[in-house]
């Protein structure tokens, strides 16, 4: 049985095409949502402060409307950009929760902040 080149190629092609398809379902990764994924970080170790009851600095973190006004020191995210965002800024230096307060916030609770943020679409 003699395999002609055109075929060969064609059927390299599917196989490359099926695995580059799947590879990419691999890489596809579910997005954030702010009420499945990033609220209850905020219920555990913000919102005690920044709720209902109470709102230090008036700072509201129960929705992303909320964070997106701010508070005393201005919004809280700047969606797009997390790396530019005070809340990131001051859960990564440690500054909130508080330090008397726990549970602090994690290294994963952090990254999937950031993730979340910077996922968020620009306002034009």
């Amino acid at each position: 049985m003699r395999i002609r080149p055109h075929a060969l190629l064609g059927g390299l092609t599917l196989v490359a095409l099926a695995a580059g398809s799947a590879f990419a379902d691999d890489k596809r990764v579910e997005a954030l949502d702010f009420n499945r994924d990033v609220l209850p970080i905020f219920e555990e170790k913000c919102i005690r402060c920044h709720g209902t009851k109470k709102r230090d600095a008036k700072l509201d973190m129960r929705t992303v409307d909320a964070l997106l006004a701010g508070g005393v020191s201005g919004p809280a995210i700047k969606p797009g950009n997390a790396q530019k965002s005070l809340l990131i800024e001051l859960l990564h230096y440690k500054e909130m929760p508080p330090k008397k307060e726990t549970p602090r916030v994690t290294v994963e609770e952090l990254a999937l902040l950031r993730r979340w943020i910077n996922a968020m679409p620009v306002p034009r």
